[in-house]
């Protein structure tokens, strides 16, 4: 029981502190990449110290556990690939997850997993379909 516990603490951390200025982050990415609109600096900035203070617990807690949970995989970890693989590989800040040891080595495990690697090929597929699909309306 206190497993289970553990994995909703860190699924609660995730989607009030640490999805909302990630996907922040993504939406004015992807807002400036598909339709040319333009980049808020203030608002980048902002929504990356928020992510950075999350990033900064989650290295404090993964220096203490192999996953955020505890010592095994979890919901809690699985429900980050998606926006933490925008972050590191489209939108180039993966600095902020390899700064951090403890996040770093948390981030490499996780998306090295089999089943990801195919769901990211997938995401891979349709990102370049948008972006085809962009430039045959430019």
């Amino acid at each position: 029981m206190e497993e289970r516990g553990l994995v909703e603490q860190w699924l609660e951390v995730e989607g009030h502190n640490y999805t909302p200025p990630i996907y922040n982050l993504i939406k004015m990415y992807f807002a400036t990449e598909l339709n040319g609109e333009p980049i808020d600096p203030k608002a980048i900035k902002e929504n990356e110290e928020k992510l950075e203070k999350v990033l900064d617990i989650y290295e404090k807690r993964l220096s203490e556990t192999k996953y955020l949970a505890g010592d095994f995989f979890s919901l809690a970890d699985l429900n980050h690939l998606q926006f933490t693989s925008y972050l590191v590989n489209e939108m180039e800040r993966g600095f902020m997850v390899r700064e951090r040891k403890n996040v770093s080595r948390w981030w490499d495990d996780i998306s090295s997993r089999p089943s990801w690697k195919k769901i990211l090929q997938s995401y891979k597929n349709v990102y370049d379909v948008l972006k085809e699909m962009k430039g045959i309306a430019s």
